[in-house]
């Protein structure tokens, strides 16, 4: 499904190809690279480079990036297995992860079919001397007989591969015009799944920045924002990732005695909650903390744009759906002048800007659902306004109408898309 829909979008898509080398210059960037299976070399020319090259990634160490954070956490060995009986003791209770604290073999067991398809890590301790080595199929076979408490249970191991998790972020997220995005940019225990996230995160903030500068309708400087929003937010998940990993007894992880636990369990301040206080907005809170200890919608500059339903030439909607490939300046039933003033700067800016008034009535784009109120949601009075990214962060905010709204708007939009330089 996502290749077809990339390709849907006009992208190039090639497996079993290597990047040799890369060049950049003011103008764009060059690659090399090789198809393995032809061993065929070829030459790109692009306007930027994204290394969504893994945790390893040749591009950083290429660019000379460093990365902080506390190194290695834990390893693991990951055993695929077959057992058949083990659905029988599991019954009903499906789950994604359970973490078995066994003290004689701990462990962490996952489904792949919940039947008898099994994964299972074990806690492997090369700092101790263990050889991977040691790892045997009738030694793997004996730990999970025990983690699982059923001595007598026939396991068939089918596959074994080590892995470690770490705690690390590059200390730059990009280098004139090539980015780091994904593990490339951070790593983090698996505990609570917030890897795959981030990494997606970073794109969606990566994105549609390079496609309005590639536009015309923003500054290079909007791209420097993208490090600037997405370094914080990478340090505070790989630090709730690790405190995660500790709250759940991940096998091997032993956890620092300060190591804070208190809030890490709420996954959805991590995943939904995150915020950038500096970068591409305007009258963010700098104090506030990249990730809250709890998820609240606000529509605060810098927080996600929260969602309401509405109804637009009679078809029912999110207002999620609006934020795709323009700004969206939103206002409410005596918003008129924000309107019409975002016709107006955006014409004068050559801005793509789409406007829309929420309210009942004919003169107003989107209709609420009965019952909702959208300055209420959206933390403003009826004539003030939101604008917001095509990322669906809310950029900037006012609480009511002012008497330019223009020449507010212009300036807000200025500093957010850096187009004073």
């Amino acid at each position: 499904m996502l290749l077809s829909a990339a390709q849907d979008l006009g992208g190039d898509l090639r497996f079993s190809t290597e990047l040799i080398s890369f060049e950049q210059d003011a103008d764009g960037v060059t690659a090399v690279l090789l198809d393995r299976r032809s061993e065929r070399r070829s030459t790109v020319r692009a306007d930027y480079l994204i290394a969504a090259d893994g945790p390893r990634s040749p591009v950083r160490e290429a660019l000379g990036v460093e990365q902080s954070g506390r190194g290695e956490l834990f390893h693991n060995v990951s055993i695929t297995f077959r057992a058949k009986r083990l659905a029988d003791a599991v019954g009903d209770r499906h789950f994604i992860a359970c973490y078995l604290t066994n003290p004689e073999a701990d462990g962490a067991l996952l489904p792949v079919d919940n039947q008898e398809q099994w994964v299972f890590h074990a806690p492997w301790h090369p700092e101790r001397g263990e050889a991977l080595e040691e790892f045997t199929d009738e030694r793997c076979a004996q730990h999970i007989r025990t983690a699982v408490g059923m001595p007598d249970l026939e396991v068939e191991v089918t596959g074994k591969a080590p892995w470690h998790a770490a705690e690390r972020v590059a200390d730059r997220y990009s280098d004139g015009r090539v980015f780091l995005a994904g593990d490339s940019a951070h790593e983090m225990s698996p505990t609570g799944a917030f890897g795959s996230n981030t990494g997606i995160q970073d794109a969606h903030n990566l994105a549609w920045k390079i496609a309005a500068v590639m536009g015309g309708w923003a500054g290079p400087g909007l791209l420097e924002s993208y490090g600037t929003e997405r370094r914080p937010v990478a340090q505070a998940t790989s630090a709730r990732a690790a405190a995660r990993s500790a709250e759940h007894s991940h096998p091997g992880y032993s956890a620092p005695a300060s190591e804070d636990r208190g809030p890490q369990s709420n996954v959805m301040a991590v995943a939904m909650g995150y915020r950038y206080v500096r970068g591409a907005v305007v009258g963010a809170d700098a104090a506030a903390p990249a990730v809250p200890d709890h998820f609240t919608v606000s529509a605060e500059p810098g927080s996600r744009a929260p969602h309401m339903w509405v109804h637009r030439c009679g078809v029912r909607l999110s207002t999620l759906d609006l934020y795709e490939r323009t700004c969206v300046l939103l206002t409410g039933p005596g918003g008129s002048s924000w309107y019409e003033a975002g016709h107006r700067a955006a014409d004068a800016l050559g801005v793509p800007l789409d406007c829309y008034r929420v309210g009942d009535g004919p003169d107003h784009e989107l209709a609420p659902e009965p019952g909702a109120d959208w300055a209420e949601l959206h933390g403003t009075a009826p004539d003030g306004a939101v604008l917001v990214r095509p990322d669906g962060f809310v950029a900037w905010r006012v609480e009511r109408s002012v008497p330019n709204p223009e020449a507010a708007l212009t300036r807000a939009l200025r500093e957010v898309l850096s187009l004073d330089g």
